[in-house]
């Protein structure tokens, strides 16, 4: 596979894309949050495995470990979402209190997604070569950014 730079991007935001609807929904149900963190995962995991550029027997030793990752992933999104909800049906009447919760628990948020980045990598080093795994959290990172980005711009900021 060759790395293809416009590919990458459309993937990108392709996903992006898929976060603006989920960020504008706060308050969607429980359901409609699950299959759309499940649609951002599948497209995800399409582009990881295309700009990793991998050969058939890294696919095969990548793949199982990418899953159990992104179960662990999905409850930080889960995490976040809930977060997101909390700060919507918060926004009007913000106090001190809420908003130190919601600082807290999105800094222990932050945190989470640090160490959940330094255990998984540890995993694909097994795997795959050093190279290839810095390559992975790169991308890992660029999507989440571009998701990111598409979710704070329709989050007001606090009162």
């Amino acid at each position: 596979m060759n790395f293809d730079l416009r590919k990458v991007a459309l993937g990108m935001a392709a996903c992006a894309a898929l976060g603006a609807p989920y960020a504008a929904r706060a308050q969607s149900t429980h359901d409609e949050q699950q299959q759309l963190i499940a649609q951002i995962q599948t497209d995800k995991h399409a582009i990881v495995l295309n700009t990793l550029e991998l050969d058939d027997e890294q696919v095969q030793a990548f793949t199982p470990i990418y899953d159990q990752y992104q179960v662990e992933r999905k409850k930080l999104f889960d995490r976040a979402a809930d977060l997101l909800e909390l700060y919507a049906s918060s926004y009007e009447s913000m106090t001190d209190d809420g908003a130190r919760k919601i600082l807290k628990e999105w800094l222990s948020l932050q945190d989470a997604e640090v160490a959940l980045t330094r255990k998984w990598a540890k995993q694909f080093e097994r795997v795959l070569p050093p190279a290839k795994v810095l390559r992975f959290v790169q991308i890992e990172n660029k999507l989440d950014t571009l998701l990111q980005l598409k979710a704070v711009a329709n989050i007001p900021l606090a009162r």
